[in-house]
């Protein structure tokens, strides 16, 4: 497993190309499980494994979304997206919101 930080011009491209994969099935469905860490707040579990829709980045309102079952996940103005693959595929993703919340998104494979 490689863990890389995704430049912020790369994200709608990335997403996007790992979603069309996603639905067409060439890579593995998955549930996601949604934890956040702030220094004010503390560890927070949001979601727990619920089955994945989709991962998405919208760039004209600065938001990343996190589509669940029964959760829709916005994180808004991001700031730095790492992504943990292997062999071309997402096995976790850590998104830092401006105000320094982390949000941490796992995945388990169906």
């Amino acid at each position: 497993m490689a863990v890389r930080k995704l430049e912020k011009s790369e994200w709608e491209s990335y997403f996007d190309e790992w979603d069309k994969k996603y639905r067409e099935g060439q890579v593995p469905k998955r549930d996601v499980k949604i934890e956040l860490v702030n220094e004010d707040l503390g560890d927070q579990i949001e979601t727990w494994w619920q089955e994945l829709i989709g991962l998405d980045y919208d760039p004209k309102n600065d938001i990343f979304e996190i589509a669940a079952e029964r959760h829709d996940h916005l994180i808004r103005k991001p700031t730095e997206i790492y992504v943990d693959e292997e062999n071309g595929d997402i096995k976790n993703l850590e998104v830092i919101q401006w105000d320094g919340t982390k949000h941490i998104i796992s995945f388990k494979t169906k």
